[in-house]
């Protein structure tokens, strides 16, 4: 008689992969896949037999079986020696992998023998007439991956980091309208329509009629590094500002370099691919130099009149690494600051601990925005969308209170 066991052992083999994958071993998602197809035609119960179908998909090079045989030890069977893993990993992959990675995979290690059912590995022992159920709960990667930086993703990390911006759901923040709407709020009474509807009335109380006030959206300015230094963020970056105006919001991107492009007429594609593939090639100064002060003034002489109406929100993504007159950058920058209604900067070198503001382009910049906020992972992206959406019924005199 068949038995039906129900558990989340492809979520184990996923792990025990990208495990695989830190130490060295040239896995993708085929061969976890592969993997996960073979162990549903095996008895579990027999290690022996799990591992050989394991090492059968995930090791094609015979100099990495010894490997294999000390991870598979490891992982499937006790934790606590892990320490002899992260050894190994260092001597192969130390500066792809850090310190704070290892400790997280530790603990998710752990956390899975902790969790792990009683008996999972006596399947044999199981009567053949009783039905079990297991659950193995699971750490999930996608916490690591949050944390983790843009510059250090792999490609498929990258594609999983794209599909969490284009699940959650970007507000921007909102503006008070002098123009009222109907409403139900006793806000203020709307005395036309009161009369209207009690010209003549079919009950004996007066019907009264309100007026509540109306929001409508900031616009988002967006202007962009796309300096030598930024190149690690741009591409995510693009496919956040992308995700935002294809929710219907009103944005406009601008890059700058050495010079400033406008992109936003090439985000209203519905393929981020093709908007990607027009940007490159309308941008002609990609990985250049950076000079934020005369880029500024182009922006201020030619777009400010026209995108920073109705109290827009600008947010300026670079590192600060300015190659251009200095005294520009501040007196650009101030006008800005005075142009809009909330000015952020997104810097990733503030991911870093040691980070200290000590170039003058950074010093000036910090002087004349709201708020400074780094930039190098999901967790800060998530940051941002929280300020966003904040940023309804705040001041920019009460933020600096």
């Amino acid at each position: 008689m068949n038995n039906h066991i129900e558990s989340r052992l492809e979520d184990a083999i996923i792990v025990f992969g990208r495990f695989l994958r830190q130490a060295g071993c040239p896995i993708g998602t085929g061969e976890i896949i592969l993997a996960i197809t073979a162990s549903s035609h095996i008895e579990i119960g027999n290690r022996e037999d799990f591992r050989q179908a394991l090492k059968s998909c995930f090791i094609n090079n015979h100099k990495l079986s010894p490997l294999f045989d000390q991870l598979f030890d490891i992982y499937w069977r006790n934790p606590d020696k892990i320490e002899n893993v992260s050894d190994i990993l260092r001597k192969l992959y130390e500066s792809r992998l850090a310190q704070a990675e290892m400790k997280s995979m530790r603990e998710r290690i752990e956390d899975i023998y902790q969790k792990r059912v009683e008996g999972f590995t006596n399947q044999n022992e199981i009567d053949v007439n009783e039905e079990k159920s297991f659950d193995i709960f699971l750490y999930s990667p996608d916490e690591l991956l949050k944390k983790k930086r843009f510059d250090s993703y792999t490609n498929e990390e990258l594609e999983e980091a794209k599909k969490f911006i284009n699940n959650r759901k970007w507000v921007l923040p909102k503006r008070k309208l002098r123009r009222l709407k109907p409403g139900k709020i006793d806000k203020k009474l709307d005395i036309r329509n009161t009369i209207r509807e009690n010209i003549f009335p079919s009950q004996d109380f007066i019907k009264l009629s309100w007026k509540q006030p109306k929001f409508k959206e900031r616009p988002l300015v967006v202007l962009m590094d796309i300096s030598g230094s930024m190149d690690h963020y741009t591409r995510i970056l693009i496919h956040f500002i992308h995700t935002i105006y294809s929710s219907g919001n009103k944005v406009e991107a601008f890059t700058f370099g050495t010079r400033l492009t406008r992109i936003t007429q090439h985000l209203r594609q519905k393929d981020i691919n093709d908007s990607i593939e027009m940007i490159n090639n309308l941008v002609k100064d990609w990985s250049g130099g950076t000079k934020i002060g005369e880029t500024l003034q182009e922006f201020n002489l030619l777009w400010t009149r026209r995108v920073l109406g109705n109290g827009a929100v600008v947010i300026v993504i670079t590192d600060g690494w300015d190659t251009g007159n200095t005294t520009l950058l501040n007196h650009e920058f101030d006008r800005l600051y005075r142009s809009c209604h909330r000015l952020i900067w997104l810097n990733p070198n503030l991911g870093y601990q040691d980070f200290e503001p000590l170039t003058a382009g950074v010093q000036i910049i910090m002087k004349h925005v709201d708020d400074f906020l780094p930039i190098h992972n999901l967790n800060c992206l998530t940051d941002l969308g929280d300020l966003l959406s904040s940023l309804n019924y705040t001041k920019r005199f009460q933020a600096q209170a």
